[in-house]
């Protein structure tokens, strides 16, 4: 009995801090999620951003404005790109088509199957994005962006756009997971319009019961749910309060479990083997036992706290061995605490960590009336590189950036990479122009060659500053973005100052 209970608390000890790993893990697989959300419905904003621009761009054409249909239609036909852009249409108030570039001018045009959310184009004169339908013309699943066409004041037209399912599933497909994860888009009929597996057997679904009834009180946050394919699965999820479009993420529930019961049955079995160890040596060396049970007992305590543990050198060798696995558990904890933190590749902090530091950094800054500066990066050039000379030279360049970066800002700056080749940076009090310099420095030091890689690589950054552009970390990332997306724009490997 005196061998089973020197073991017992090793034991529990054991046990309890297996399920503790087992919590850490799924917070971080939670937390990865979010993030994984976050990334895609960004991405997706930005997509669509692109297209209304367009869309309001084409729809100021003179020609419209003339009542000059052929030649608007030759114009809109030259505008078209290739793949997931279907086709450009013009509707009247009452939904009926006047121009389709899928059909030759001149064709009689459907006078049906025109989405009736469109109709929003002409009541409220403001962009529309559609829920998934299918096409009169291409029987196939379409989603339609529209915007007005105005002349002398009123909206004569709505100028849409047919994008195919295939633009969500790129989008998707930019953002690599986790083998098992899985990541859908829904329309705001919670309609499935994109997924990462299977796309052609679920697009045009509706989404899991559970997933819908939640999304009906909620727009955002974290369940545990099914898949399509019945597979249980930690389920993040967020609607985008523009287009009233959900993203959602799910990473399987059964390796997380596994894990678990390996750690628990590697507890098990070797309490096993302390006992029957402990049943052989205690007649030989019961002081000695109980000297060192209750040095790792107190080390177990400490443990189970959180604290750092030291141990001294004790007098049976098995004991020593146990002690040991106890050091080794507790820096697997500190890594796990690290890596739910940070960036594995990188080892920059990452979105969670930053946030939380962003806000501290944003509320010291209101109580002082300094400015902060936001830097939305995002690599020129990166995606031939991986595409040429493979992941691995990837993975060293994106190390290298992160390199770069922190020797470039300052000790009290923050730097994150959010997933892929996008970084983002806080510069503590700064001036706009202070922050654009930093800024500058930075394409600079980024566009430098990186050893082995023969291809331009460079990068391009917006600025937006706390508190003018925003005194939310939200509001501020769009600002950034907005200005990401000029500097894209405008030829790349540049910094831009957000507008406002």
């Amino acid at each position: 009995m005196l061998v089973v209970f020197s073991v017992l608390p090793t034991a529990i000890v054991g046990m309890l801090l297996a399920y503790a790993n087992y919590r850490l893990q799924r917070e971080n697989v939670e937390q990865q999620t979010v993030l994984v959300v976050r990334a895609i419905q960004s991405d997706l904003e930005r997509e669509m951003a692109a297209i209304e621009s367009a869309l309001k761009t084409l729809a100021t054409a003179p020609e419209l404005g003339n009542g000059n249909l052929p030649g608007f239609y030759h114009r809109a036909t030259q505008a078209l790109g290739s793949g997931s852009v279907l086709n450009y249409i013009l509707t009247d108030r009452e939904g009926r088509q006047v121009l389709n570039t899928l059909l030759p001018f001149g064709t009689a045009l459907p006078t049906r199957g025109t989405p009736a959310q469109l109709g929003k184009v002409f009541d409220s004169q403001t962009t529309v994005l559609t829920d998934m339908f299918t096409g009169v013309t291409t029987k196939a699943h379409i989603i339609a962006m529209g915007v007005p066409v105005v002349s002398g004041g009123k909206v004569i037209y709505s100028l849409n756009i047919g994008l195919t399912p295939d633009r969500i599933n790129n989008i998707i497909a930019r953002h690599p997971m986790p083998e098992g994860w899985l990541v859908a888009v829904l329309d705001s009929s919670r309609t499935i319009v994109g997924r990462s597996r299977e796309p052609e057997r679920f697009v045009g679904q509706k989404a899991v019961p559970e997933l819908v009834n939640t999304l009906a009180q909620r727009d955002s946050g974290f369940m545990e749910s099914v898949t399509k394919e019945n597979i249980p699965v930690f389920t993040a999820f967020s609607t985008s309060p523009l287009w009233g479009w959900t993203v959602v993420s799910g990473a399987p529930k059964a390796e997380l479990h596994r894990e678990l019961l390996i750690q628990l049955a590697q507890v098990m079995a070797g309490l096993l083997a302390a006992l029957m160890l402990g049943l052989w040596l205690a007649r030989r060396a019961g002081l000695k036992v109980l000297s060192s049970v209750g040095e790792l007992n107190d080390a177990a305590l400490a443990l189970g706290r959180g604290d750092d543990i030291t141990l001294p050198t004790l007098e049976l060798q098995e004991a020593q061995a146990v002690g040991t696995a106890m050091l080794q558990a507790a820096d697997a904890m500190r890594k796990v605490k690290f890596f739910a933190q940070h960036d594995a590749l990188t080892e920059l902090p990452n979105r969670l960590l930053f946030d939380e530091l962003a806000q501290r950094s944003m509320s010291m800054a209101l109580r002082r009336d300094s400015e902060l500066a936001l830097l939305a990066l995002d690599l020129d050039g990166f995606k031939a590189v991986n595409d040429s000379l493979g992941h691995s030279m990837g993975d060293e360049v994106l190390k290298t950036v992160a390199l770069r970066i922190a020797q470039t800002i300052r000790g009290s700056d923050v730097a994150a990479r959010i997933g892929g080749d996008e970084f983002i940076i806080l510069l503590s009090d700064v001036s706009a122009e202070t922050a654009m310099q930093s800024a500058e420095r930075l394409v600079e030091v980024l566009s430098a060659p990186y050893p082995g890689v023969g291809l331009p690589l460079g990068v391009s950054i917006g600025v937006a500053m706390f508190a003018r552009h925003g005194t939310e970390m939200k509001t501020l990332m769009l600002a950034a973005d907005r200005a990401l997306y000029a500097a894209k724009a405008g030829g790349k490997g540049r910094a831009v100052l957000a507008s406002g």
